[in-house]
């Protein structure tokens, strides 16, 4: 008979003090759990689906043991099902089963399990990154503008807003970006335009003249292309109707409709223009570059020097403003926003080397355009490195041909920021959030698997502490029976505390099992951190009084707490160190 020097419950209080360095502690002792360890942090930001996790035996144990579900490390079908369901479906197995284990796992690896298995970025993450992988948001219905344009001291000015997102009915995101165009005769009157600023053209051609009043109050909108009036809505704004273009899988397109909210005509929220009172600052500057006409020729244009975006942002895009090289003679001959050439130069970063930028020209409403591509690369500061692969700050000019026409850009020297951009807030969306998934913190993970092996380590599991302090961390997001009765640890306490042994209880039928368990356990009272420790103290005690090891049973100096502190079992129901009791005594006062 072994003699021990200290009980379980001092074991255990001691344990729940800090369990996570205490586990630490050990892994840091433990080989097998080390090298796992080290092996998940060095592989698990390359995992980017079920499959690829799978196969890596190491990061596979440390996220199952993580989420105490070591025990199906075999099961690759159940595992697979598992992550590639989407566990908010009731018809998801791991939603259906009632198994809280798997709930809780399969939420965990969400943007798998709603992707069929696999993104393109991989759901652990590092301290310091955002947790926030995917968002799901309601289809984006109305975009509404809050803009000071430049006062009518000019004209021929032009303003272009910094993209909003508009989501359609899928969550796919759009950019959306408005450039206006003052009138060169009018300088109360400007013309806005909708486009795509991702440049996949979904955001159809349109154009409509805004007229503002002298005291720089919008007065009447009128569709371009029409020339018909847009009436106010019932609430007596002005709603410009836009339509996404959306392509879909078998290469149709759905049309999804936006209205473009400008305020109230004689209101001063909304879109305004600038007066001789507005201060400088209160009016928005322009937010992206747009290519201008090279000595009044239509067909060599510029593109002046611009900020494409961060250093720190990845899968970033910089398409400038349509631009018309034909504007003057397409307004003199009343050609509609349909039939006109609008170029952009557009941008994007490279997934691979994110310092690298490839660009061309394209037409951001859909005209075909043939253009030749080139690419730039910046150092740390952000200034222009290389062109083309080449050490050099000369840039060749991009040829394009649309409609049989040739056009020639030439590029100033672009720059990415040292730090993240500021957002523009002009133009705000009316989708909100439907669903969110979330990444997993390589850090937790750490931590909860170092917790399960330390509580599953022989030391541990000799005397109970181990289930008793799964227990504490579990059972708090447990509320129902069957979640309880799903989980092996936290049914083999609530059976040794109702006074069954778990070695026969599991051999009757479920409903028996239930139907006894119900007359036992009350959830109502395992709602609080305090009601939990009793529970597991209880188990401890029990423990003592009647081992569920046979080849280990308890001493007297275990039953009654060997370091002759208050904490043995004797203590626990009221009894000192020195009180004589029997063990059927101290079993009866726990029920």
């Amino acid at each position: 008979m072994s003699i021990s020097v200290v009980s379980p419950v001092t074991s255990y209080l001691s344990a729940i003090k800090d369990e996570p360095t205490a586990a630490a502690t050990y892994a840091k002792t433990d080989s097998v759990t080390r090298q796992q360890v080290a092996t998940f942090e060095k592989d698990a930001t390359s995992i980017t689906s079920v499959d690829g996790l799978l196969k890596n035996y190491s990061v596979l144990q440390v996220v199952l043991g993580a989420y105490g579900l070591s025990s199906i490390a075999n099961e690759t079908a159940l595992i697979k099902d598992l992550l590639t369901q989407d566990p908010t479906s009731s018809k998801s197995l791991a939603r259906s089963s009632g198994n809280a284990a798997w709930l809780a796992f399969a939420d965990a690896f969400k943007i798998w399990g709603q992707n069929k298995g696999s993104t393109s970025v991989s759901p652990f993450l590092a301290d310091g990154v955002s947790d926030v992988l995917a968002q799901t948001f309601t289809a984006t219905t109305s975009i509404s503008a809050s803009i000071t344009l430049p006062s009518a001291a000019k004209t021929g000015q032009s303003y272009t807003t910094a993209p909003v997102t508009a989501y359609d009915s899928s969550s796919t995101a759009h950019q959306v970006a408005l450039k206006w165009a003052q009138s060169t005769t009018n300088p109360l009157a400007w013309t806005v335009s909708a486009y795509d600023a991702d440049g996949n053209a979904a955001v159809q051609a349109n154009a409509y003249q805004v007229t503002f009043n002298p005291d720089g109050t919008m007065a009447s909108v009128t569709d371009a292309s029409t020339g018909d009036a847009v009436p106010p809505a019932t609430d007596g704004t002005i709603s410009l109707p836009l339509t996404l273009n959306i392509a879909q899988p078998d290469g149709t397109y759905a049309s999804q409709a936006l209205g473009l909210d400008l305020g109230t005509p004689g209101g001063t929220g909304g879109v305004t223009m600038a007066t001789g009172n507005t201060p400088s600052t209160s009016i928005n500057a322009s937010q992206v570059a747009s290519l201008t006409s090279s000595s009044g020729s239509s067909t060599t244009l510029t593109l002046p020097s611009i900020t494409l975006g961060s250093l720190s942002g990845t899968g970033q895009t910089y398409v400038t403003a349509p631009f018309d090289p034909n504007q003057a003679s397409d307004t003199a001959n009343g050609v509609s926003p349909d039939n006109q050439t609008t170029l952009s130069v557009k941008w994007v970063q490279s997934t691979t080397a994110p310092s690298t930028w490839q660009a061309y020209i394209i037409d951001p409403y859909g005209s075909t355009v043939t253009s030749t591509a080139l690419t730039t690369s910046f150092d740390s500061t952000g200034n222009l490195l290389q062109v083309n692969g080449q050490y050099t700050h000369t840039i060749p000019p991009l040829q394009a041909q649309v409609n049989g026409v040739a056009y020639t850009v030439n590029i100033q020297p672009p720059n990415v920021s040292t730090s993240a951009l500021t957002p523009d807030t002009t133009l705000t969306n009316n989708s909100t959030v439907v669903d969110t998934a979330s990444g997993v913190n390589i850090g937790t993970v750490v931590s909860q698997f170092e917790q399960e092996q330390y509580e599953n380590s022989p030391d541990m599991q000799d005397d109970g502490v181990g289930n008793a302090l799964y227990f504490t961390r579990k059972m708090s997001g447990i509320t129902s029976l069957s979640q309880l009765m799903s989980d092996t640890t936290l049914l083999t306490v609530a059976e040794t505390v109702s006074g069954y042994d778990p070695s026969t209880f599991g051999t009757l039928d479920y409903d028996e099992q239930v139907r006894l368990l119900k007359n036992k356990v009350d959830l109502t009272k395992l709602s609080t951190p305090k009601e939990i420790q009793q529970y597991a103290e209880q188990y401890l005690a029990l423990l003592q009084i009647t081992p569920q090891k046979p080849d280990k049973p308890a001493s007297l100096m275990d039953l009654y707490g060997g370091d002759t502190s208050d904490e043995g079992i004797a203590a626990l129901f009221g009894a000192s160190d020195s009180s004589s009791s029997s063990s059927s005594g101290l079993y009866s006062s726990m029920f």
